[in-house]
């Protein structure tokens, strides 16, 4: 269909701004032996009017046939047309003249202008479209999508169907956890009477799996594990991993576990006004609620109840990764660690004369250790528990490795039906992927020894699976399925390898997302497996499908100071990270390109708790030392609603009197919710310039976690750049 034209009625000259040189010198691309007479009235008639088609040349087109199978000639007949075009449709026609495509020696089918008076906005837009089509590109396809502002006047509805989608699933998960966590109750922690909530027969099927159908989850949870426990893959994947279980205790504490300066360390707890001082040593376990006094509600029966119930354990080293063990139901809880070795005992693998230290580069071969530690559950209601006080936490397993300082640990998070014990001896406590300093990715089968509570040493020779690109080192790592990892590289690329055992060690996707070093990586399980959001130093965040990393590919605001925080929420169905100043955000799946604030520290976030599968709840740390929790559901869904947070506790550290000390340490608790402002407080920003404060690295917040098991939900953990782990039941 040919678009419309605007009117040729003369409005005054206007300016002229590009020249035909072949139209100056009296050469046009009409054919001369063809109706010469008309070539050059045309010709004069688009110097004289500049706002006619004839401008915008696009090369010859096919000529159009009529109605009634006779070409019609466009010219003179067009313009008196034109002429009869009244104001009102000179000014509807611009959306046509900017799409149409103009002809300069082709004949096209012209409707009368009474008709053209009568279209409609969506027919002109269909005719730009229809006028713009031939100009496509041959080549690739390329396509856009536009979507409605959702912060604009909307619908509930329309607001759910433009943050979440419009399919039964994200809508079903959606409202269920909206009649879960949207409680005031649950503004900061979550509470345990919402963990103990059981779910109705109204419930969508989608809700309490998180999107996914309970038949698909379940399958997962039995042919997604088969190839472990086949009789052929699963033990060729066990026997690729080798261990030493030779190993002294004396020797592995002296070359692969730290050795502090000072075996005790000065902690301050206790009210504000009135903290007492307590020496923690090294590998030492001390319960918080020591220095507060027990309480008893007013008007109540009950028996007194101590106040920040939890554990104080001193690493002895600054606490580089750590994570919690995935499908543990019953009372014992794990808990993964790594600590680099100190300066002294790694300057024997250093080189003088090789290249100077870089993130780019494989280090050397430094020795280092995964601590794995037990801590005591105890029931605390029907579906929770809580910890147990009177069972001390103490170190279960130490894997000795000699692969440089381990930089990223991630456990498998998907679900996994036990089928009774490969080992009889053993006890299966998950896969465990880890990016260490030599530049390569590893899987390790972590078991332990049954009936026995001994400190168990070991030195792993021999990983269940490897792998490193070439020219390039792995520099983060994330779980894809019970047999896909996907692995983030220096370069930029990001690398998809299967772990199961095979002859080919080359990845099944290797394509470049970012143009630098690629600080995290994770993927949208269980809600959308096949998404995976990435990180880089080049300050983009991008959000990417492994069907088509090329077409289906989008960011959202760049930060300028890059930060490597990332994890998924799948309760919010968005992704969280934070920005290059104190603010978590949030970027919802469908809306990735719009961030949502989420939460404020005083200093810049250090440490992201990866996101809970059972609730909404945030953990972030700060190079301030503090720890803050937050719920952004309401502030999601309802766009003027406030936004409440909670300080876990605010670390501080000062060195001590002389070199061999450890420092001393001081807690303040957090003890209520607030409000926070949207700017920051004038405090510490002479003549209105905003500062940035440079804290004590023993002071930072390294690593948080939040337990990924259901009965433990509440359970958090943080890990402070003095060597502190502080592990504490948040559930209010």
């Amino acid at each position: 269909m040919a678009a419309g034209r605007r009117s040729a009625r003369n409005k005054g000259p206007r300016a002229v701004y590009n020249e035909d040189p072949f139209v100056s010198a009296g050469i046009s691309d009409e054919s001369s032996s063809e109706r010469p007479e008309k070539s050059s009235k045309k010709k004069a008639r688009k110097w004289e009017d500049h706002g006619s088609d004839e401008e915008f040349v696009a090369g010859p087109e096919p000529d159009v046939v009529d109605d009634e199978g006779e070409n019609e000639d466009e010219g003179d007949e067009d313009i008196e047309e034109e002429d009869d075009m009244d104001e009102e449709d000179d000014d509807a026609m611009d959306v046509d003249e900017i799409a149409s495509t103009p002809k300069s020696k082709s004949k096209s089918k012209r409707a009368p202008a009474s008709k053209l008076r009568k279209q409609t906005t969506a027919q002109k837009a269909q005719t730009a479209q229809e006028s713009i089509a031939p100009l496509t590109s041959s080549g690739a396809e390329s396509h856009h999508r536009g979507m409605l502002d959702s912060r604009d006047q909307v619908s509930k509805f329309m607001h759910y169907t433009l943050t979440y989608g419009s399919d039964d699933r994200d809508l079903g998960l959606t409202i269920h956890m909206r009649g879960r966590w949207r409680w005031g109750r649950d503004a900061t922690y979550p509470t345990r009477l919402s963990l103990e909530q059981t779910h109705g027969e109204s419930d969508s099927p989608c809700g309490p799996t998180l999107g996914v159908t309970p038949e698909d989850v379940e399958k997962e949870r039995k042919e997604g594990w088969a190839w472990y426990y086949d009789e052929e893959i699963g033990e060729k994947f066990r026997k690729r991993q080798r261990v030493d279980k030779k190993l002294k205790e004396a020797e592995a504490r002296r070359k692969y576990l730290p050795q502090p300066k000072k075996n005790t360390h000065t902690v301050l707890l206790g009210p504000a006004n009135d903290q007492q001082a307590f020496e923690l040593g090294y590998h030492e376990a001390m319960d918080v609620s020591q220095a507060w006094e027990e309480q008893q509600s007013e008007g109540s029966d009950q028996a007194k109840t101590k106040l920040h119930q939890g554990w104080l354990i001193n690493i002895g080293q600054k606490i580089q990764c750590m994570a919690w063990a995935p499908n543990q139901d019953d009372l014992p809880q794990y808990l993964a660690l790594a600590v680099p070795v100190t300066e002294d005992q790694t300057k024997k693998y250093m080189n003088p004369e090789g290249e100077p230290l870089s993130s780019f580069i494989p280090s050397p071969p430094y020795p280092a250790a995964i601590q794995l530690w037990e801590f005591m559950g105890k029931k605390a209601g029907y579906q929770t528990n809580t910890i147990d006080m009177d069972v001390e936490p103490h170190l279960r397993l130490v894997l000795c490795t000699e692969w440089g300082h381990l930089r990223q640990m991630a456990w498998c998070p998907m679900g996994r039906e036990r089928r009774g014990q490969v080992d009889n001896d053993l006890i299966d406590i998950g896969l465990l992927a880890g990016v260490w300093g030599d530049g390569k990715v590893r899987v390790l089968d972590i078991k332990l020894q049954k009936g026995s509570k001994k400190l168990q040493i070991v030195r792993v020779t021999s990983p269940a699976f490897e792998a490193i690109m070439p020219s390039t080192i792995c520099t983060t790592v994330a779980w894809l399925s019970p047999s896909d990892i996907a692995v983030g590289c220096a370069n930029g690329f990001v690398a998809l390898w299967s772990i199961l055992p095979s002859s080919s060690p080359d990845p099944y996707l290797y394509h470049p997302i970012h143009t630098s070093y690629v600080l995290n990586i994770t993927s949208g399980y269980p809600t959308y497996p096949h998404l995976v959001s990435t990180i880089s130093v080049d300050g983009e965040t991008r959000m990417w499908s492994i069907i088509d990393p090329i077409g289906e590919n989008t960011n959202t605001v760049r930060v300028r100071l890059s930060s490597s925080q990332l994890s998924y929420s799948p309760v919010l169905q968005a992704f969280c990270s934070s920005d290059e100043n104190e603010y978590g955000r949030l970027m919802p799946i469908r809306r990735f390109f719009a961030t949502n604030a989420s939460g404020r520290l005083n200093s810049t976030v250090s440490a992201l708790a990866p996101c809970s599968f059972w609730h909404p709840s945030l953990l972030f740390g700060g190079t301030g030392g503090e720890v803050m929790a937050t719920n952004p559901m309401r502030r999601i869904m309802y766009g003027k609603e406030p936004q409440w947070q909670q300080m876990w506790f605010i670390h501080h550290w000062v060195p001590g009197p002389d070199d061999n000390s450890p420092g001393v340490s001081r807690f303040h608790e957090g003890f209520r919710a607030e409000n926070p402002g949207v700017v920051k407080s004038g405090e510490g920003r002479p003549m209105g310039l905003s500062l940035t404060t440079i804290h004590d690295e023993d002071t930072h917040v390294t690593a948080l976690g939040w337990n990924p098991n259901r009965s433990c939900a509440g359970w958090g953990s943080a890990a402070l750049g003095c060597g502190l782990l502080r592990v504490e039941d948040l559930t209010v």
